[in-house]
């Protein structure tokens, strides 16, 4: 099935690389024509059938094999792609009964009998070794013995290789930590046995530790195709996809496995995690529950969901009760220390996460958050535990970040060259784990601003009108801008709730986003239905109900969409906050987000591209709705607090109260970087900063310089 022309090879290459990316509609539309151009090439229609396998069309791909079985019969690739495919609609056994028919190798049928059943195969050649091989290099391998194992597979490697040899090999080189070179091993083994997924799995294993996630996606993705019914396979894949920051496409994967095997807690972890990040909230929360309550994870999966559905003193009870239970938990302690920092109650937060730190010098979490929430000193017991652990080779990358993450921001002032150098380390590895790719916010922007945003313009000056009655306030702003702090001042009014970041926006217009993408006019009626699904969903995310108050969301990228939210909520108050980019770069470079989110937060030319974003955005609002939203710039407000908190007034409809500007004693949950900042009054000490700095984020400023987006001084 290999030899063809040149032109055919490219066009089979192409159609391998859309289906190995998960694009089966792409890879069809291509294999259409090819089978009809070239009727006679095998590997054509076994990617049609694997594309329509992929579909669900269970009797479009029979079909497609069919046609491969009478071209190359004896095919084994074709055999275990069908057994595959099969699987997936449980007539595996089928498959099976035929595959003996046929007279096939009594090896491949041994890989079938797996494939049949959707498990997918194990490796099977154990090349030339002997059977007292295969015991000495198990016995080395129990026993932890790398250089006996090395010693004993290499002569047999050399003479005539098996892929079970080289998958002992590689596992012996991960439980030594030798990931990279265990990586190796385990892509020999591949090659003599590509539908090996033992030998898959591990190689995903070993890049993964290596943070080499782009290519444990790919073969995360392999796996997981090879072997659809296996909880293990579409679980790593599920974990991997989450990593990569597509966090709807894990949603899927997760609610799909479980459909196969509902009751697995590891899936149900992986459900109830992504549909945070989705933002489906209460489902977080039912998988959670769903979860097996033996272990102390149920306690603590659930307290997060709860958290983030915003029924925090329900997360914080089941966090009591779990500690009651267990004292010395510490991903318990440092859970509720964390929640006990939203809620402002920050000298129980400290006692709680030292608590986690001396239970567990390795609760990372617990290390990052302390030093992020209270001034420690270099002699502090804290920070010298955090020094020891640092110390230590055997630490995986992600308590290695967290550590230094924590470390620069207590070096900070005594040490900034240590600082840095901290710094520097914990981004990059967050970096390599959860690699920033430009495309991915830059097409949400042009979604926004280029597609959807001329059709509502001519929607709106043909007319049409929401009459939805929602009247949010949205403050918007690049992270570390000032927007938690705009939104605590506003928030203090009394006719104002505080919502935070809601993240609702996009999720709730769905049906109209649709439309929009198939270049359909709205009208009245779609307009109204997505302003007020927003509305109904803001007070869900928010857990209130505005009653005659205006709530405020504080999602961030709301400014890619201010168009779509005077199209939607004519009543809607947008405010956008500045910031001297330099300042605000610092600031995001020097902070620790959620893992996986503001990816760009970790390379200061990325931070520069998001800078970019923003200035061009607001540059098509300037134009387009120049009375659609009110700018407030940090420093201004630093300098003239009351002068621009009136303006601010002014704008959002709100009659003057003095608790705006004592805003820090009213302040409530705080789920952002910015807690501390908020319940304290105004200060100008971060105004300028970055001239502190300015050698640390000389990549940033050189960036910002080349985009033509630094502030004249």
């Amino acid at each position: 099935m290999t030899n063809q022309t040149a032109p055919l090879a490219q066009q089979l290459a192409a159609v391998r690389k859309a289906i190995e990316a998960e694009r089966p509609t792409s890879a069809r539309a291509l294999l259409r024509t090819l089978t009809k151009s070239s009727p006679n090439s095998a590997e054509a229609w076994l990617q049609l059938a694997r594309s329509e396998s992929m579909l669900e069309n269970a009797g479009a791909a029979r079909l497609a094999f069919e046609r491969c079985l009478t071209l190359a019969p004896k095919e084994p690739i074709l055999w275990m792609e069908l057994a595959i495919s099969e699987s997936r609609h449980g007539q595996g056994n089928q498959i099976l009964k035929r595959a003996r028919k046929a007279g096939l190798p009594q090896a491949l049928l041994k890989m079938l009998q797996t494939a049949a059943k959707g498990q997918g195969a194990k490796a099977q050649g154990t090349g030339g070794a002997t059977r007292a091989d295969l015991a000495a290099l198990g016995k080395a391998a129990a026993g932890g013995n790398l250089r006996a194992v090395e010693t004993r597979a290499a002569p047999i490697l050399k003479a005539r290789a098996g892929a079970v040899i080289w998958g002992i090999v590689a596992q012996a080189r991960a439980d030594a930590g030798k990931f990279a070179s265990a990586a190796e091993a385990f892509r020999q083994g591949i090659v003599l046995e590509p539908y090996a997924v033992d030998l898959r799995l591990g190689l995903v294993h070993s890049l993964a530790m290596e943070t080499e996630v782009v290519k444990a996606l790919v073969e995360a993705r392999r796996a997981a195709q090879i072997a659809p019914r296996l909880t293990s396979a579409q679980l790593v894949y599920g974990r991997i996809v989450l990593q990569a920051g597509l966090a709807d496409r894990a949603m899927a994967i997760a609610e799909q496995t479980l459909r196969v095997d509902p009751n697995n807690d590891a899936v149900l972890a992986l459900a109830a995690e992504t549909a945070m990040q989705v933002g489906r909230h209460r489902d977080a929360i039912d998988y959670a529950r769903r979860h097996s309550k033996a272990s102390t994870e149920y306690d603590i999966l659930l307290a997060r969901t709860l958290s983030t559905d915003g029924q925090l003193d329900e997360s914080l009870a089941v966090y009591d009760a779990l500690i009651a239970r267990h004292p010395t938990d510490a991903a318990a302690l440092a859970g509720r220390g964390q929640l006990r920092q939203t809620l402002g109650d920050m000298t129980a937060a400290e006692a709680d996460l030292r608590a986690a730190m001396a239970a567990d010098p390795t609760e990372g979490s617990a290390a990052r958050a302390l030093a992020y929430g209270t001034k420690l000193s270099e002699d502090d017991p804290a920070v010298i535990v955090m020094k020891d652990v640092l110390a230590r080779k055997e630490i995986g990358p992600q308590l290695r970040r967290q550590l230094d993450y924590a470390l620069a921001r207590v070096l900070q002032s005594s040490d900034p060259a240590a600082a840095a150098a901290h710094l520097a380390s914990a981004n990059a590895s967050m970096l390599r784990t959860f690699p920033y790719d430009v495309r991915q916010l830059r097409e949400r922007q042009e979604t926004s601003t280029d597609r959807e945003w001329p059709i509502l313009r001519a929607a709106l000056a043909s007319g049409v009108r929401s009459t939805s009655e929602a009247a949010p306030i949205f403050v918007t702003g690049l992270p570390r801008s000032g927007t938690t702090l705009v939104e605590a001042i506003i928030s203090a009014h009394p006719m104002v709730a505080a919502g935070g970041e809601l993240g609702v926006v996009r999720r709730s217009i769905m049906p109209l986003a649709r439309l929009l993408a198939e270049g359909g006019t709205p009208t009245e009626a779609d307009l109204t239905a997505a302003g007020d699904a927003y509305a109904d969903a803001a007070c869900h995310a928010a857990g209130q109900t505005p009653d005659g108050h205006h709530l405020t969301d504080k999602s961030i990228f709301t400014f890619m969409d201010i168009g779509l939210i005077q199209a939607i909520l004519p009543r809607a108050k947008v405010v956008v906050v500045t910031r001297d980019p330099r300042d605000m770069g610092l600031s995001i470079w020097r902070n620790h987000f959620r893992e996986g989110t503001h990816r760009y937060a970790a390379s200061q030319p990325a931070i520069a591209d998001q800078v970019e974003m923003f200035r061009d955005a607001m540059n098509i609002w300037q134009r387009d709705l120049p009375d659609a939203y009110h700018r407030i710039d940090y420093d201004a407000l630093l300098q003239n607090p009351e002068e621009q908190v009136r303006a601010l007034l002014e704008y959002l409809d709100l009659e003057w109260n003095e608790r705006v500007m004592s805003f820090n004693e009213h302040a409530g949950r705080v789920q952002t970087l910015s807690f501390a900042q908020v319940r304290q009054p105004l200060y100008k000490s971060s105004s300028g900063g970055w001239k502190r700095s300015a050698e640390e984020i000389a990549e940033l400023i050189a960036a910002l310089d080349a985009k033509g987006l630094l502030p004249p001084d």
